[in-house]
C-alpha cells in the first residue's frame, strides 16, 4: 500500500490532502494531489474579491451590466442565492461591503488593504440577477459578492472529483474544517474525523466518512484587526450561535449550510437541512445546542 499525504495554502486555507492506492508510485500519488490542489488556486483566482481581475471584482466594478462569468463563481452563486432565499437574506452573498467594513479587507497573501467601487449600504441578494444562457450575472445596484462561504466547499468537491479520476482507493481533502472523502481509509474501513470547536465546554467528535462530507463553522474561526466575526447578522435578544458542522453528501452544500445554520432560529434547523439532504448541530452562547434528527447516525460514540 502507498500513502501519501500533502499540504498547501490557498483561499487563506491550509489545505491538507491525503491518498492511497494499493501498488501505486508514491511520485503518481503527489503528482495527483498536486493536480487537484490545482483547484483551489483555479476557484480562487476568479471567486475572490481581493483581486481585482477576478469575476467577482468585475461584476462589482459594473453595476447593471451582464458580465459573463467562469462556472467557479456560477455555481458556488447559485447555492449561495438559494441560502439566501430560504433564510430570508440573513444568509446573504451581497454581503461583501459589509464585511469589508468590519476589517475583513486585506489580500491574506500581500496583507494589503483593498479598496472596491463604493457600494449601496443596503444592496442584498436580491439586487443579484441571473442569465443561464450566457452564464451571466448583473447587479441591479453597486454590490461586492462575498463567495467565501461556499466557494470552499465547491473546491474541495472538485478536488475530490479529480483524485476520484486517479483512481485512488481513497482520498480525503480538508480545507481549514471543511472536509470531503471517498473510499476506505488506508488499511480499510471508513475515514474517521475528529472534529473540534473552540468553545467552552465542547468534546471532540469522531465521525465515520466513507463518502460525503462535513463541514464546520465558528465565530472564532474568521476574526478581522478589529476582532470582529465575519457572521454580521444579528440575533438581537437571542442566543448567539458560537459554533455548527454540518454532514452532506457534497462539501459546497455542507459549507453553506454550516454558515446558514448558525444564522436561522433553532426551530428553522430541521426543515432547512432536509431539504439539502444534511444533518447538522448548532451550540449556543447560553450552553444549548440543537441538532437534527438524523445526525447522531455518523457521530462515532
Amino acid at each position: 500500500m502507498t500513502y501519501v499525504r500533502r499540504a498547501y495554502m490557498a483561499m487563506d486555507t491550509r489545505i491538507d490532502m491525503a491518498a492511497w492506492r494499493e501498488g501505486a508510485r508514491e511520485e503518481d500519488l503527489v503528482r495527483a494531489l498536486d493536480d487537484a490542489a490545482g483547484v483551489f488556486y483555479e476557484v480562487e483566482a476568479v471567486a475572490t474579491r481581493f483581486r481585482l481581475d477576478s469575476d467577482v471584482a468585475r461584476i462589482a466594478a459594473t453595476p447593471g451590466v451582464w458580465v459573463p462569468v467562469s462556472p467557479h463563481v456560477w455555481y458556488p452563486l447559485q447555492v449561495a442565492l438559494w441560502l439566501a432565499e430560504w433564510t430570508g437574506g440573513r444568509f446573504d452573498p451581497a454581503c461583501g461591503h459589509r464585511l469589508a467594513a468590519l476589517g475583513f479587507d486585506r489580500d491574506y497573501q500581500t496583507g494589503e488593504r483593498l479598496a472596491w467601487p463604493e457600494c449601496s449600504p443596503d444592496a442584498t441578494f436580491r439586487d443579484v440577477d441571473l442569465d443561464p444562457a450566457r452564464q451571466a450575472v448583473r447587479t441591479r445596484r453597486p454590490l461586492l459578492l462575498d463567495l467565501g462561504a461556499v466557494a470552499k466547499g465547491y473546491a474541495v468537491d472538485l478536488a475530490l472529483a479529480r483524485l476520484r479520476g486517479a483512481l485512488l482507493d481513497g482520498a480525503l481533502v480538508n480545507a481549514g474544517g471543511d472536509l470531503a472523502a471517498f473510499g476506505s481509509a488506508p488499511g480499510g474501513g471508513p475515514w474517521e474525523v475528529e472534529v473540534r470547536h473552540e468553545i467552552p465546554g465542547f468534546v471532540p467528535m469522531v465521525f465515520s466518512l466513507a463518502s460525503g462530507s462535513v463541514c464546520s463553522s465558528g465565530l472564532y474561526a474568521r476574526r478581522s484587526p478589529r476582532g470582529a466575526s465575519h457572521l454580521w447578522y444579528p440575533r438581537p435578544g437571542r442566543a448567539q450561535a458560537l459554533a455548527a458542522t454540518v454532514v452532506a453528501p457534497y462539501a459546497m452544500m455542507a459549507d453553506g449550510l454550516a454558515t446558514a445554520c448558525m444564522l436561522v432560529e433553532p426551530d428553522e434547523l430541521e426543515p432547512l437541512c432536509e431539504e439539502a439532504g444534511a444533518q447538522a448541530k448548532v451550540w449556543y452562547e447560553d450552553g444549548t445546542s440543537v441538532e437534527t434528527r438524523g445526525w447522531r447516525i455518523h457521530v462515532l460514540e
